[in-house]
């Protein structure tokens, strides 16, 4: 299984005269970038991607930098200290630097692949829950990196990640938002989290500062690159091996066929002095001469001619064996690997056809759900018709009728909400969710845990969305009833309740069940 990626954020303050000109790729900057530092694929360019804070689409760093100034001389009364000074304790003449105000700052963020823009939003807006930091432009980079070998587009290696510009300020004090060493470490646990990615180890563990955004780079290149070295002098290891051993093998080739050739020179010469032998024996033959000689010498060439032979049908025998057995090894790991890969295919093939048959029954099953749907209103609708028919006939009378029954029935939902309140801890939260959201001035979405509980209460007493939207209009009546609130919060608890109803704070819910917390 491939290890996680993991992910991190190095924050420092924000180059307002260079920021931009680097997020969003301007044309000045790319005209002077060190290529040989970092190296832009203007063909990856199209893949980037940019988000704005609606009420900073018409601005620019400087403007808001200049806007930030303005609010702090107003909120305190004295300009914004931007650099660096010096303090003495005057009873211990300890000396002490006071940084300057770094209101804007930016976050250089390590993604993956398919990270995406609402994953680092989703983080934004819990960094803007937890500590008050407003982001306002997120830009995200998959055109930087390097290649391994310059110019081959295949040894490219990617450097993905994003840049966050963040307002550090806070708004109604005139201050700068104050995260300690825990909220730092806190923020970089939840980006892990909300990029589903694992978190990268803290400095306090690794003893490592964090670098700047080029240094880092230059430093994860130069990591990758030395990598890809070790690899390729590994392969070209891999490789003289491999060219040694078959060298050894033609080597031990050509001295068995050195060997075979003096053998079969050898044999040769033997064949001749037999001949010449058996011609001699003939002679001492036909001359009458001692013919158990000649049938010892006889007897004595053919012994040693066949011993020769021997020797030489043994040679060739394993300089043939030596030249099948190689490439039978190579056979025999082709097959097997493509075995392997034969296998591996089949089983992504199971599982895409799995997939497929899953995503059919879910269509089905939803087209199911859409004609319930519509049966369902259209028999609301004809009710209502019959209802309003009734309704004109005897106006004022029916009038007061529903006057009365609805004071009653909000009475007796009452009565049952005062009894579920103290007998249902779940109901209690949801209830004072509400409130805390209704009575909050900068509160505006729930978070998963709260809006988890108004979740579970909907369900208990409704099955369907409407039902369930019907049952959070009841809470929010009844939190009202407990503390009330304005008509306009009491609009805005609603719709936020009905977005819970309707399922679009589903995936926060999930995802709080995980351990992310808002």
């Amino acid at each position: 299984m491939p290890m996680a990626q993991k992910t991190s954020v190095n924050i420092k303050p924000c180059n307002i005269g260079s920021s931009e000109e680097h997020n969003r790729r301007k044309a000045e900057y790319l005209a002077r970038v060190n290529k040989d530092k970092l190296y832009i694929r203007t063909d990856l360019m199209p893949r980037n991607e940019a988000w704005v804070a609606p009420e900073f689409e018409n601005s620019t760093l400087t403007d808001r930098y200049d806007q930030i100034a303005a609010m702090v001389k107003e909120k305190t009364g004295r300009a914004m200290q931007t650099k660096d000074r010096e303090r003495v304790n005057k009873k211990t003449g300890k000396m002490t630097v006071v940084r300057g105000s770094t209101p804007l700052k930016e976050g250089v963020v390590v993604i993956k692949n398919d990270t995406t823009m609402e994953q680092l939003r989703c983080f934004c807006e819990v960094c803007k829950q937890r500590w008050g930091i407003t982001a306002l432009q997120i830009f995200i980079h998959r055109d930087e990196g390097h290649y391994g070998t310059p110019g081959e587009t295949a040894t490219w290696k990617p450097n993905l990640h994003a840049h966050i510009v963040w307002d550090w300020m806070n708004h109604d004090t005139g201050k700068s938002c104050k995260l300690d060493d825990k909220a730092m470490s806190d923020m970089q646990t939840l980006l892990a989290e909300c990029l589903e990615m694992e978190r990268g180890t803290s400095k306090e563990r690794t003893g490592k500062e964090h670098l700047e955004r080029a240094d880092f780079i230059i430093a994860k290149q130069k990591q990758e690159a030395e990598q890809v070295k070790a690899e390729k002098e590994a392969a070209e290891a891999d490789r003289d091996a491999a060219i040694r051993e078959t060298d050894n093998a033609k080597s031990e080739h050509e001295k068995l066929q050195i060997g075979n050739e003096e053998k079969q020179k050898r044999s040769a010469e033997l064949d001749s002095e037999i001949a010449e032998k058996e011609e001699r024996a003939r002679e001492v033959d036909r001359e009458n001469t001692d013919s158990i000689k000649s049938g010892i010498a006889n007897f004595f060439g053919k012994g040693k001619y066949a011993a020769i032979e021997q020797e030489n049908e043994k040679l060739k025998a394993e300089n043939e064996h030596i030249k099948e057995s190689f490439p039978d090894a190579v056979r025999k790991e082709v097959a097997k690997r493509t075995k392997a890969l034969t296998e591996a295919k089949r089983v992504v093939e199971l599982e895409r056809d799995s997939a497929m048959a899953i995503a059919d029954t879910f269509e089905s099953e939803r087209d199911s759900a859409l004609r319930q749907l519509r049966e369902q209103k259209s028999g609301e609708q004809h009710r209502i018709s019959m209802a309003v028919s009734r309704a004109t006939e005897e106006k004022d009378k029916t009038i007061r009728m529903l006057q009365g029954a609805l004071k009653s029935s909000r009475d007796i939902l009452n009565i049952i909400a005062d009894i579920l309140y103290k007998a249902s801890e779940v109901f209690r939260r949801a209830i004072e969710a509400i409130i805390h959201f209704a009575t909050e001035r900068h509160k505006s979405i729930f978070s998963p845990s709260e809006a988890a509980d108004i979740k579970s209460v909907m369900q208990s007493y409704g099955e369907t969305t409407e039902q369930q939207k019907a049952v959070g209009a009841w809470l929010c009546d009844y939190a009202e009833h407990l503390q009330p609130f304005d008509e306009i919060k009491h609009r805005h608890t609603l719709n936020e309740v009905g977005d819970v109803a309707e399922g679009r704070y589903d995936w926060k819910i999930e995802r709080g069940r995980g351990g992310i917390s808002l």
